[in-house]
């Protein structure tokens, strides 16, 4: 299916208020989407335990449990992911896994596959994004290719999130807590790409990638605060970060390395990031080939730079319009039948517009 319009979709938009106990946030969400949790959460699950033996050791007990559809981790387990997400995050998936009926291993699951797939080195995760100045407002386009599962499209929905009059949307995963992609009218917007691991730092035991941003986020605080948040604490794994505030200055990709952090901004009229270190000649070298052949003798291929030379060319000649800037990311070489999310922000107007594959 194509990407459609969220609003074409006529799914619904969820508030998610922030003021109320971690416990009960999440009741309406997940009684109405427990159908679709179940569904996603299957998915991820199969595809999961397939692979559990390239999952970090600490991670194991987590992806055999849910292949058992135990409802219940050991305490010790349980502790050590609580201090990892943060036990008012633990709270809100504790409260999905009751409300969805779902196995509380299975959401926890679904709550680390992005750090669980870095960690496998399993690479399904890809995304392109750039950010470029219209009429003096930044604005930021994006396409999530996340085919791990493949039923990520269907299953994505707006959620707001708010504390009294202040509030922000995330294009978000139903069953999951974090934040890959987020807009602040009048502040900012930010995403995540997936970085590679090489020349980073694996921390078992600090911040899920999509959880540290959930909680950036939930401060609602300025541009230089999202910033600032996404380099103070280390991470699970590596990212690439692209932010975005409301001056024609303020772009910047920030590059999670897990305990080390870097940052570059805009050169010129745009600022590109896709899936392969970009700008810090020291990280470049561990940037992957484009092709490669695993032990089994399957031959397999990263399109990141591939995509990245297909957008510079066509970024010689910067947009000058909104749908300009939509029109040259979708090119047949950037956005596939792999891409499940796309999504433009231009905070300083306010503008956000999302598009789905079904």
């Amino acid at each position: 299916m194509k990407l459609t319009p969220y609003e074409d979709t006529h799914l619904p938009t969820y508030d998610i208020d922030l003021e109320a106990p971690p416990e009960s946030r999440w009741k309406y969400f997940a009684q109405k989407e427990a159908k679709n949790i179940g569904r996603l959460l299957d998915d991820c699950v199969e595809l999961c335990v397939e692979r559990a033996d390239q999952f970090p050791t600490y991670i194991q007990p987590v992806v055999i449990a849910a292949g058992k559809g135990l409802a219940i981790l050991g305490g010790r387990l349980v502790d050590m992911i609580a201090a990892c997400f943060g036990k008012e995050y633990v709270a809100e998936i504790r409260s999905i896994a009751k409300h969805a009926d779902q196995p509380l291993s299975h959401v926890v699951l679904g709550n680390l596959m992005y750090d669980g797939c870095q960690m496998a080195g399993i690479y399904g995760l890809g995304c392109s994004s750039y950010s470029c100045n219209i009429d003096g407002k930044p604005t930021l386009v994006r396409n999530m290719d996340w085919v791990w599962p493949r039923s990520t499209g269907r299953h994505s929905r707006l959620v707001r999130f708010y504390r009294g009059r202040d509030t922000y949307t995330s294009v978000g995963v139903v069953g999951c807590v974090g934040v890959v992609s987020a807009f602040c009218p009048g502040r900012w917007a930010v995403t995540i790409n997936q970085a590679p691991m090489d020349g980073a730092t694996t921390g078992y035991f600090q911040w899920p990638v999509l959880q540290r941003l959930r909680h950036v986020c939930d401060q609602m605080g300025a541009y230089r605060d999202v910033v600032t948040g996404l380099q103070e604490y280390q991470t699970m794994t590596s990212f690439f970060a692209h932010v975005i505030g409301t001056k024609p200055t303020q772009h910047t990709v920030i590059t999670g390395l897990g305990s080390d952090f870097r940052r570059r901004g805009i050169k010129g009229e745009t600022l590109l990031q896709t899936n392969h270190f970009r700008g810090h000649r020291d990280l470049e070298k561990h940037n992957g080939p484009e092709r490669w052949e695993d032990e089994e003798g399957q031959e397999w291929y990263c399109d990141s730079h591939h995509r990245a030379k297909c957008l510079t060319r066509r970024l010689k000649a910067p947009p000058r319009t909104l749908a300009e800037v939509r029109k040259k990311i979708c090119t047949s070489a950037v956005t596939t039948e792999d891409t499940m999310q796309q999504m433009m922000f231009q905070p300083a107007s306010g503008y956000s517009k999302v598009w789905l594959r079904g």
